[in-house]
């Protein structure tokens, strides 16, 4: 097979021919010496950077945005290896080895990270640790457990991790007394398991979107909630709030408030941008001291939902 003289081409040709290349290919590029790997991360230094999505599950994932998909490296720490899974008796060590690499050769930094707690619990803290030494802030977050709680590690994780875009907070078990501020700091904020959340810290949200589901939040609470939006007592900054109420019955205590039904097609198609495919039978419209309205729609699919 005869050779291509990659490295012997004149600069502009060279990075021509680097830059039609995907990103793994470069990792894999870089391997072959260190005089490449300094080649590949000078060309990398002056070209858009690729987002990297860090995965710490039973099964860790380094994965890279390649255009319309994603390609990448895994971990297992079961001994049976497959083509996109490496064996590893320390597979969270390896992924964390293998980011600082691919970070020093493509010049690229994380944007999402998915962490369950459950999957390595004696390594929680010192994953939140170097997840904290790498960035000042994470775009989106997506934290889960399944089985057992753990509440003390998931307050450690809050603490020192700043999430910016998105945090979807998919815990669901924790102790029956479990207490935890939400950090306001993202645009966005999902929470699964959202029972421990009272009508006061309900209040302190600051997030611009808010999803809340399993809430135990009363009707009369959610009408109060409303009632602090009209009156620019609460949630200034608000564009959209989900959360999950008893049934079709709850409007009539949730919305003991001045208000306007409305079937204006504006607010049909507005909420079909903001909502994921939201079933809504019934609109009213609200008005804020300030003079913005806001429309209130209640929807049943699966559970009741109120949307704002």
């Amino acid at each position: 097979m005869t050779t291509f003289p990659l490295f012997h081409l004149p600069l502009v040709a060279m990075e021509h021919v680097l830059c039609m290349m995907c990103p793994i290919d470069l990792i894999n590029l870089s391997w072959l010496s260190f005089r490449v790997d300094r080649t590949v991360a000078s060309f990398s230094r002056t070209k858009p950077k690729f987002r990297v999505v860090l995965s710490f599950t039973q099964k860790p994932r380094l994965l890279i945005d390649v255009g319309t998909e994603y390609a990448g490296y895994g971990w297992t720490p079961k001994e049976l290896e497959t083509d996109s899974e490496t064996y590893s008796k320390y597979p969270t060590k390896y992924l964390m080895d293998a980011y600082d690499y691919i970070k020093e050769v493509l010049k690229c930094q994380f944007q999402i990270v998915v962490f369950d707690l459950s999957s390595y619990p004696s390594q929680n803290e010192l994953i939140t640790d170097w997840l904290r030494s790498q960035n000042q802030s994470i775009a989106t977050m997506e934290i889960s457990n399944s089985g057992k709680e753990t509440d003390d590690d998931l307050k450690y994780l809050m603490s020192k991790i700043t999430v910016t875009d998105k945090l979807i907070l998919a815990t669901r078990k924790y102790k029956d007394d479990f207490q935890m501020e939400i950090p306001t700091n993202s645009y966005e904020t999902l929470i699964e398991n959202s029972g421990f959340i009272d009508f006061e810290q309900l209040l302190r949200l600051k997030n611009s979107c808010i999803t809340l589901h399993q809430s135990r939040l009363t009707d009369q609470e959610l009408n109060k909630f409303l009632k602090s939006w009209m009156a620019c007592e609460s949630h200034l900054m608000l564009e959209t709030f989900e959360i999950n109420v008893s049934g079709p019955e709850a409007m009539e205590v949730i919305m003991d408030l001045p208000h306007e039904e409305t079937a204006d097609p504006n607010v049909v198609e507005s909420f079909g941008k903001k909502f994921d495919n939201p079933v809504v039978e019934n609109w009213f419209d609200i008005k804020r001291c300030d003079g913005k309205v806001a429309t209130v729609g209640l929807g049943f699919r699966y559970t009741t939902k109120l949307r704002f």
